[in-house]
């Protein structure tokens, strides 16, 4: 089994849930080997100067890996980054996870026009800004954990009530589930408004167990995009 095949094969075997909103968790998402390898060629930002000192401070940075409309992709000394965009880019791929996250009736059903990804860090002290469901302009939104062993589960993902806006409901105090902070776990969703089935989630990392909140954000996009003109509010960009 090649490894699209068992990428394939994990979202195809995996339950959705539909608790708070439908979404899906995938555990052992990669083979251990692409696992392994993206995270030695991911670690070089953990290591860069500009994270020297943020333990405890809440600091957020990211590195943009692909923004397919505009070219940028993984380097050529990053082999696994670039299998693993190849493998998510692949149109079986795409529709399996449509078929898993897409609300009947809702959801428009077409191709992707872009793809947007970044390695993404939050140190201890990070929250996130509000409860949100993500533009609709996302297509899908993924979030894959590049935790360790032994790291704090519980800064997953937060997941809230899809029945009141996320506006109106606090960080802290209205979390219903999360996905777990483990090791080569996804989640994966379609950013959703409708009532009663919005995707209102959020992060903070409050942990001194777990220094470094170690994700990949990928987004397939509705429209051909460049998000690399402007850094992102707030954040550091590697």
């Amino acid at each position: 089994m090649n490894n699209k095949e068992y990428i394939l094969n994990k979202i195809l075997e995996t339950e959705t849930s539909n608790d708070p909103w439908k979404h899906l968790v995938v555990k052992d998402f990669l083979p251990k080997s692409l696992y392994d390898g993206i995270k030695e060629e991911t670690s070089v930002y953990v290591n860069r100067e500009e994270m020297r000192g943020t333990e405890n401070k809440g600091v957020r940075a990211y590195h943009v890996n692909i923004n397919k409309s505009i070219g940028v992709y993984p380097l050529k000394n990053q082999p696994q980054l670039k299998e693993y965009y190849d493998i998510l880019n692949d149109i079986e791929i795409e529709n399996a996870i449509k078929d898993k996250v897409f609300l009947e009736d809702y959801h428009r059903r077409t191709d992707s026009a872009d793809m947007w990804g970044s390695f993404d860090i939050m140190t201890s002290g990070f929250i996130y800004d509000e409860v949100h469901p993500d533009h609709e302009a996302k297509m899908i939104t993924m979030i894959h954990y590049l935790a360790d062993n032994d790291e704090d589960k519980k800064i997953g993902t937060l997941l809230y009530s899809p029945k009141i806006e996320g506006s109106k409901q606090s960080i802290k105090n209205d979390i219903v589930s999360r996905a777990p902070y483990i090791p080569n776990c996804a989640l994966f969703f379609a950013p959703c408004k409708k009532p009663g089935y919005i995707t209102n989630h959020s992060m903070m990392h409050y942990s001194k167990k777990t220094a470094f909140r170690k994700t990949i954000q990928t987004f397939w996009l509705r429209q051909k995009s460049d998000w690399t003109t402007k850094a992102q509010k707030g954040r550091i960009k590697l």
